[in-house]
């Protein structure tokens, strides 16, 4: 400390001593010049008042960098045999090895996300974890179409006999973006994080506190983990998982959730947020490291070609489609079954071919969505109510007026998957069942104003749904105007905030939602349908589902590792779920719509066979020059990019990589 820091410090040790008198009666007489003596200071009247006037000049220590007294410890370095241990390399990618690399990809974003961190409250959301992936690598990969183990942060690997005991050999050259090595203690830590209930992430907490028992540091390159029970998933868990850097990430929950809310820890993936990059409410951009670890790693050629990414935050639909015809965004994916069948071959710049259009079948795994009940309580507690609400939907209207007869039916919790009961008879539009069923809970009149309500004239509940895209609000009409003509009751809806609807939702202060929910190549429904979740908040189990039953398939399953036992295990779920009615299930397509403007180059297939619609653009696509400055020539002279021919826009994607290399996916992880 400088003298005048230390001066500073003797005069506010003063201050709060006089601040700490107590008694009744009048305050002893304050014998300032006692107090100079006391304190070693020159007794006058000019030095106090020159010691306080230079004060505002003071310049106070700087905080503690996170991290900087980090000093971690390890036993000492084990023999390493590779012969001993398991590696592999990753199967055939669709990525174009030669792909050039520069460029800055803008995509939209249509909702602020309430925080940027990888766990806690409001963390769950699948565009932080698009940015997350880019970010933090894990100990190991998976092939999915080899079905198997690959290489990651860890080269090697060992599975104990009995199923338990998981050792990782770490890549000595991995580093975090910070310079640091990789170690066996940022495993360690990850996990202490993972489990730590203090990140007010309920689920997250007690799925790997249940899972993980001990991790173990046995050099610093080599770590053991140990479950507590032999489990099918716990080394594709383990080994998956996102992995953070101890020197930053051993902190307390508060200060985790309020501190760290819009900034992230390093990490060791290609590509970094940097301080001042999240502008809130307006974008997040997340820049390739040239200083990345595994960049001449020839497995990772053709990957992570954009500079920068950047998400611009456009909370309005159709904002964000005029920005995207305007140039200001490089690619749009189309939610809207009207706009691809009916409005784009309106616009020049399809029409010109500036700006491309693809619709790509895929079979990356399919979530459900729809309109979710809260079963805590009244009306929705009752499963002929939940019933007669999905049976009001009436998604043939939709699919005609406007779907354009695009989707199918979702009738499964696991629609298009292994997991999907077969034979099952599903659940259509029928008012006259969904009267008979609000009738045999006492609803059997309609009243002089044509409220449903009972015998005593007691009405139906009018209920609120709140939603945060406007231009879900078509849909949601259709929903309320049947639900009043052919049963009398009033649905309310309420545009609010993307923050506001998802604290509340989090917190089960709902009647009724609308919610999608991305799909897992290998499910995991404990997640969002056991009942040790059903009342706790921030968890997936919105709709407070409990059944004995389905717990205890969901407990035999996590301990099966024999495949086909496990898909019929699913499908007797996928039963169980259905019978509840928790949804009024909605629609669904195994295929992705984009557009994007003609200076994007991408592998001639588009996508991964089993990969999500933006994650294939954000890791295999490229900025190509020469396309661009076509593109730019031909926009100033009004002609079209492909006279001849409209490059493919109607054909179907070509997919002869697929034809020589896709298999049907088995069960994996056995």
């Amino acid at each position: 400390m400088t003298g005048r820091t230390t001066l500073a410090a003797l005069l506010a040790l003063l201050v709060a001593a006089l601040a700490g008198c107590e008694g009744r009666g009048e305050p002893p007489a304050y014998d300032r010049e006692a107090a100079w003596r006391t304190l070693g200071l020159e007794g006058s009247e000019q030095a106090h008042r020159e010691s306080l006037e230079a004060l505002d000049s003071v310049v106070p220590d700087p905080p503690p960098v996170v991290g900087e007294d980090y000093r971690p410890e390890f036993p000492p370095d084990l023999p390493f045999d590779p012969a001993e241990w398991e590696t592999g390399a990753p199967g055939p990618s669709v990525a174009v090895p030669d792909a050039p690399r520069g460029g800055v990809l803008r995509l939209g974003l249509s909702r602020a996300p309430p925080t940027i961190r990888t766990d806690g409250p409001n963390a769950n959301l699948r565009e932080l974890s698009d940015m997350h992936s880019l970010i933090y690598e894990s100990l190991l990969g998976y092939d999915v179409t080899e079905e198997r183990y690959v290489p990651s942060l860890a080269t090697h690997w060992q599975v104990g006999a009995d199923r338990m005991t998981f050792r990782y050999r770490l890549d000595p050259r991995a580093r975090w973006a910070d310079g640091r090595p990789v170690t066996s203690d940022d495993v360690q830590a990850t996990f202490e994080h993972l489990r730590n209930p203090d990140r007010k992430d309920p689920f997250t907490a007690q799925f790997y506190g249940e899972m993980v028992e001990e991790v173990r540091k046995l050099d610093r390159l080599t770590v053991e983990v140990k479950a507590r029970e032999p489990l099918w998933r716990s080394q594709l868990t383990i080994s998956t998982a996102m992995v953070f850097p101890a020197a930053y990430i051993r902190m307390d929950g508060d200060t985790y959730l309020g501190e760290w809310n819009w900034r992230l820890p390093p990490g060791t993936g290609p590509y970094e947020l940097r301080p001042g990059d999240v502008k809130k409410g307006r974008s997040i951009t997340l820049r390739r490291r040239a200083d990345y670890w595994d960049r001449d790693n020839p497995d990772r050629r053709g990957q992570g070609n954009f500079d920068e990414i950047r998400w611009l935050i456009i909370r309005d639909e159709e904002l964000e489609y005029q920005k995207f015809l305007a140039g200001e965004l490089d690619v749009y994916f189309v939610t809207r079954a009207q706009r691809w069948v009916d409005e784009l071959d309106r616009e020049p710049a399809i029409r010109n071919g500036w700006v491309q259009r693809r619709k790509v079948y895929n079979r990356a795994a399919q979530g459900f969505g729809g309109y979710c009940f809260n079963m805590r309580s009244a009306p929705f507690d009752q499963p002929r109510v939940r019933q007669a609400f999905a049976r009001l939907l009436n998604r043939e209207k939709l699919f005609a007026k406007y779907f354009y007869y695009q989707y199918d039916y979702e009738d499964s919790y696991f629609p298009g998957s292994p997991g999907a009961r077969p034979g099952a008879e599903p659940v259509r539009y029928d008012p006259e069942s969904a009267r008979r069923l609000l009738a045999e809970e006492g609803w059997t009149r309609r009243d002089g104003e044509g409220y449903l309500s009972d015998e005593a004239g007691t009405r139906f509940p009018v209920l609120t749904l709140e939603y945060y895209v406007p231009g879900y609000e078509r849909i949601h009409a259709v929903y309320q105007d049947d639900l009043w003509q052919q049963a009398g009751i009033r649905l309310e809806l309420k545009l609010i905030d993307a923050p506001a609807l998802f604290k509340k939702v989090g917190e089960y202060k709902f009647s009724l939602h609308f919610a999608s929910w991305g799909g897992l190549l290998f499910p995991n429904p404990e997640s969002m349908w056991h009942s040790k979740y059903a009342d706790r908040p921030q968890t997936t189990n919105l709709m407070g589902f409990a059944d004995p039953r389905a717990d205890a398939i969901m407990d035999a399953y996590k301990r099966e590792f024999d495949g086909a036992r496990r898909r019929a295990m699913l499908q007797e779920l996928d039963a169980i779920f259905f019978a509840a009615h928790p949804y009024a299930l909605a629609w669904y397509g195994p295929y992705f719509r984009v557009l994007y403007w003609d200076r994007l180059g991408h592998p001639p297939e588009y996508a991964e066979r089993f990969t999500q619609d933006s994650n294939n653009v954000l890791q295999y696509w490229w900025w190509d020059p020469a396309r661009g400055e076509r593109t730019g020539a031909n926009m100033a002279r009004g002609k079209p990019n492909h006279p001849d021919a409209p490059d493919h826009q109607y054909d179907p994607v070509d997919q002869t990589w697929w034809l020589s290399h896709d298999r049907p996916m088995g069960e994996g992880t056995e």
